[in-house]
């Protein structure tokens, strides 16, 4: 019997040290990104970094280092190895499931139908490719993981068309045109780039050194400026309205939806990898793209702001702590 309490306390004593290592790689992997953005954060509180600036550096990140970044990594990954239909599967309709629960979250937690396109929006499009790719980055130690770049030319491109599905016909009383949708998709450059890239990953071209080497230093460059500028972005003055509201959309966004692509992983089957890329996905803050397309397409810019905010600064406890769970299922 003695001997059976010294082996439970043995037992004990060698899990404390597995989840203290357990925590300090999860705080290890997600508190340079919020150290980075909280730099952003306080440069632009300090006047470093003005209005003005962090709206040129925004377009700058958006339309050239962000599409040239994601250019690169799909043009030189090989999609035919990286490529699995069952993890295709589930991503896909897990983009499609997410949209449907987000618009159904709209409805059922944001009585003010003024606020639902806003709420719906923050509630699924998450920041992977400024937040989530940095994140597996730092994970897997690597300068692109497979998994991740089937996101990027994948789901990005469809939550583009469901943003501008969602806005249209919440902002325009249910009219719904699929030219409006078509062109909006088409003009975004993300999908230019990766429409431009998908040719030289499948017939496998390799690019010209100068072009891959130019396109290196955007890569370099594309996460640091992105964080920095997420952080400018933060206004901590938007927090003072609609915090219930917002903290119902934190629950959705980061708790909920992290836990369906779990599911949905665990079900198909899917290597380690693949899991904790599709969890992260689910796990991610409002991407700043939220507020940029609500405003434009008449939502509510003020809430979407806010949700852009307060989702970013849970989200430092909420990824940390999925990290940690990932962590000691051994999944990463």
């Amino acid at each position: 019997m003695l001997n059976n309490f010294d082996a439970v306390l043995n037992t004990a004593g060698e899990k404390e040290p597995i989840l203290l290592e357990n925590l300090l790689f999860s705080l290890n992997m997600s508190l340079p990104l919020f150290i980075v953005m909280g730099l952003g954060c306080i440069l632009t509180h300090k006047g470093f970094f003005t209005e003005n600036y962090i709206a040129h550096t925004t377009n700058l990140v958006y339309y050239v280092l962000l599409p040239g970044k994601m250019f690169l990594d799909i043009a030189t990954s090989d999609l035919s190895t990286a490529f699995d239909i069952r993890y295709v599967a589930v991503a896909t309709g897990g983009v499609v499931l997410q949209f449907a629960l987000a618009w159904a979250a709209g409805w059922l937690l944001c009585p003010d139908r003024s606020k639902q396109s806003a709420f719906s929006h923050a509630a699924y499009r998450g920041n992977f490719v400024y937040l989530g790719t940095a994140l597996l980055r730092n994970i897997y130690g690597v300068s692109h993981v497979p998994s991740a770049t089937l996101i990027l030319a994948l789901v990005i491109p469809l939550y583009n068309i469901q943003g501008v599905v969602l806005m249209t016909v919440k902002e325009r009383q249910g009219r719904f045109r699929l030219s409006t949708v078509l062109l909006n998709v088409l003009k975004n450059p993300m999908i230019l780039a990766v429409l431009a890239a998908i040719p030289f990953a499948y017939f496998k071209i390799q690019l010209p050194f100068v072009v891959s080497e130019s396109l290196g230093y955007f890569q370099a460059a594309t996460n640091t400026m992105a964080l920095l500028v997420v952080g400018g972005s933060i206004r901590l003055s938007a927090l003072k309205n609609d915090l219930p509201l917002l903290m119902r959309l934190c629950g959705v966004k980061l708790l909920l939806m992290p836990a369906i692509w779990a599911a949905m992983g665990i079900a198909a089957g899917l290597p380690a990898e693949q899991l904790v890329t599709l969890i992260i996905v689910g796990a991610m803050p409002a991407a700043v793209n939220v507020y940029i397309i609500t405003d434009k397409m008449g939502g509510d810019g003020a809430l979407a702001c806010s949700a852009v905010v307060v989702t970013h600064l849970m989200s430092l406890f909420t990824m940390t702590a999925i990290i940690f769970a990932m962590r000691t299922a051994r999944l990463i």
